[in-house]
């Protein structure tokens, strides 16, 4: 069980990080001078510093899982 939820953390966390280079990507600002292009390039970093929170959590959750099955497989060695 524990296995599977690292897999499923492992997964999700790696597509996070791909989107996250993916809007890195996308933001040109140093180029864009109009106040849309300056409002949308603001939107891209927000959405970049909330997607930062996500996959500190995401890192926290995998360590507490890790930790479990380390626990197990102590516990329980095969």
């Amino acid at each position: 069980m524990m296995h599977s939820q690292r897999d499923l953390l492992l997964g999700l966390r790696a597509e996070i990080e791909g989107k996250r280079r993916q809007l890195l990507a996308l933001d040109p600002s140093e180029f864009w001078s109009s106040k849309s292009q300056r409002a949308y390039s603001g939107c891209v970093a927000d959405i970049v510093q909330h997607l930062d929170v996500v996959l500190h959590y995401l890192h926290e959750a995998l360590a507490s899982v890790r930790n479990q099955i380390y626990l197990e497989e102590e516990l329980c060695p095969a």
